[in-house]
């Protein structure tokens, strides 16, 4: 079977195709704000827990927080990019305490 040009670019087309499918599942591809947000409250809350908060105050918190931290990581995304979105969504799910998420 002889390789024609035609089925060589074919043949080149589809390796780049698959190549730029790797690396956006490796580099690009990340959670959502909203994934990123509920990560943060959850995070949020066993801190508050920890100092005492009482549950009014926790429920405050987690309304005017959720809604602050959507548009802020919309902004994220507009300003920096999606690849940069991409490594910090991945920083802050991995984090497990808010110190280490401001670190991200």
């Amino acid at each position: 079977m002889k390789l024609t040009a035609a089925r060589a670019a074919g043949l080149s087309v589809s390796a780049a195709v698959a190549g730029l499918a790797i690396l956006w599942l490796a580099y690009v591809r990340a959670p959502g704000p909203i994934e990123v947000c509920a990560h943060i409250i959850d995070v949020t809350h066993r801190e508050s827990d920890a100092v005492g908060l009482a549950p009014d105050t926790q429920a405050m918190l987690d309304d005017s927080l959720h809604q602050r931290c959507l548009q802020h990581k919309h902004d994220k995304i507009q300003l920096r990019g999606r690849i940069a979105w991409a490594r910090y969504a991945k920083c802050v799910l991995a984090a497990e305490d808010l110190r280490t998420i401001g670190r991200c």
